[in-house]
């Protein structure tokens, strides 16, 4: 009896016994949260995989939701290879008002967990990223001289054209961007509109109206009248050192004024050499045998043409608009629409001119000037911002030959005219003269608180210093080897100027 009492009483196994019972529950749980814990490492994994993928897709064109979603897929697909994730899915892309917002999910097979039913757990992603609130004011200084022409300038109208509407894409409102385009080769087209317009020297006060003509105070409109023939638009840099400021122009100081561009006719052709002088197209009425004499003289502008057409060695048109075939500027627009087939339209004519491209990219932006579209300097809430793009370096071309002129005819006269601060000069001398012009623009633009961004296309000779300096920062200056790269700068640039955040 003593015996079956004792081992009753025995509790030494018991600890074992309740051990194993309770090893269960402690297991379920250990692994419950060993599995919990590798959700949470996948969920943060995805979750900052998509983040960086809308972030990325904010730098490409504009596209509906559902390539947004294909987009961020193929990205996140291809960041997280090779990663234990799971199985994931993008359910919705929403872009709204600059805002995109991704929701995204999964679920994350089990290893512990799996032995008491729970196979997988569920993972729920959802971002969301604004673009930056600023407003942006835009221009657009492209290059159109002759050089672009072809595959250049096909690859610059889509680039330009994609970064409108990846700019568009992100907007709110309207005048949340606003859009100007200046095309510009060795002149800019403002439009013969603007005739009128209180800031043109209608009056040929400025001293660069008679500069090539015979006598002072001979007025150009009133030559093109005489002639016939209607303005083309064109205009000529405004005279040191106004080429490369904001002065406004005034009756108390002419110099200020715009100038109508009118190329003069050249000495007629002599011993049969068509080159010498590219743009004879009126008859030497002078007795002078005097090269100057002859193209300064100023009664002999009459209807009387004695060449119409095109020059083969330039590819100008004859008369006093010769250079002068580009497309026109467009001001600060809300109608992407308006500025994309301005853009579209564009062709490619003449020599390079930076500074006169950029100088009207800065008129455009300006809250006074010839077009007093732009908001004041000081103001917060808007970003000016000029995209200027180039396919080569400045320059002042000496036809060569007998050409006495030593220069093609641009929106800086005739080298002997001193519109440069030189006379003459080699190509070197000449492009010098127009870089250090270009240098101080861009130093002024950006004091007046102006991003620029800078792109060089193709050029394979000289240096790149002009451009990189004027750039705002080192990484907003862009060196493109093949034009058809330019899509991809474009839409660099314009996620650049459009960044997203993420807010959630």
């Amino acid at each position: 009896m003593g015996h079956w009492r004792n081992l009753l009483s025995d509790r030494r196994g018991n600890v074992a016994v309740i051990f194993a019972v309770a090893a269960i529950p402690l297991l379920m749980g250990l692994g419950v949260a060993v599995d919990y814990g590798r959700t949470v490492v996948t969920r943060s994994r995805l979750a900052d995989s998509i983040d960086a993928a809308v972030l990325a897709i904010g730098s490409q064109p504009a596209m509906s939701d559902a390539d947004a979603k294909t987009a961020i897929t193929k990205w996140v697909n291809a960041q997280v290879n090779g990663a234990a994730i799971g199985s994931w899915q993008v359910d919705s892309v929403t872009q709204t008002g600059g805002t995109i917002h991704v929701t995204a999910s999964g679920s994350v097979p089990t290893t512990l967990a799996s032995l008491v039913g729970v196979k997988t757990l569920p993972v729920v992603v959802s971002t969301e990223a604004v673009r930056q609130a600023k407003k942006i004011e835009l221009a657009l200084v492209l290059d159109n001289t002759g050089s672009m022409a072809g595959s250049k300038l096909s690859s610059l109208i889509t680039a330009a054209n994609s970064l409108v509407d990846t700019l568009a894409k992100g907007t709110k409102q309207a005048d949340d961007l606003r859009v100007a385009l200046v095309p510009f080769s060795m002149t800019v087209k403002v439009g013969a509109s603007y005739k009128t317009a209180t800031w043109m020297d209608t009056q040929a006060l400025s001293p660069v109206h008679s500069e090539i003509f015979d006598k002072t105070g001979v007025n150009r409109f009133s030559l093109f009248e005489k002639m016939g023939v209607a303005w083309g638009g064109c205009v000529e840099s405004r005279p040191m050192p106004y080429d490369v400021q904001d002065t406004l122009p005034s009756a108390s100081n002419p110099s200020t004024y715009y100038v109508p561009y009118f190329a003069p006719d050249e000495p007629d052709t002599k011993s049969g050499n068509s080159a010498v002088y590219p743009n004879s197209y009126l008859a030497d009425v002078t007795t002078s045998t005097n090269w100057k004499t002859q193209e300064t003289y100023s009664a002999k502008y009459t209807k009387n043409f004695t060449k119409t057409g095109t020059n083969s060695s330039t590819g100008y048109t004859y008369g006093p608009n010769s250079g002068c075939g580009l497309a026109p500027l467009m001001r600060l627009t809300n109608n992407t629409t308006s500025i994309k087939s301005a853009i579209s339209a564009m062709t490619a004519v003449g020599d390079t001119n930076i500074p006169i491209g950029l100088a009207w990219g800065w008129n455009t932006l300006a809250p006074a000037g010839p077009f007093g579209d732009g908001v004041a300097y000081t103001d917060t809430e808007h970003s000016k911002i000029v995209v200027l793009m180039t396919d080569g370096q400045n320059q002042n071309s000496n036809p060569g030959g007998s050409n006495s002129n030593a220069s093609y005819y641009s929106s800086i006269g005739y080298i002997w005219q001193n519109r440069l601060g030189i006379t003459s000069g080699s190509d070197t001398t000449r492009r010098t003269a127009m870089d250090s012009r270009l240098s101080t623009l861009c130093t002024n633009m950006k004091a007046k608180g102006i991003q620029i961004y800078t792109v060089r296309v193709e050029v394979t000779t000289g240096s790149s210093t002009v451009l990189k300096n004027c750039a705002s920062s080192p990484d907003m200056f862009y060196d493109v080897q093949d034009s058809s790269q330019l899509l991809a700068t474009f839409q660099s640039i314009a996620g650049e100027i459009s960044k997203l955040r993420i807010s959630k």
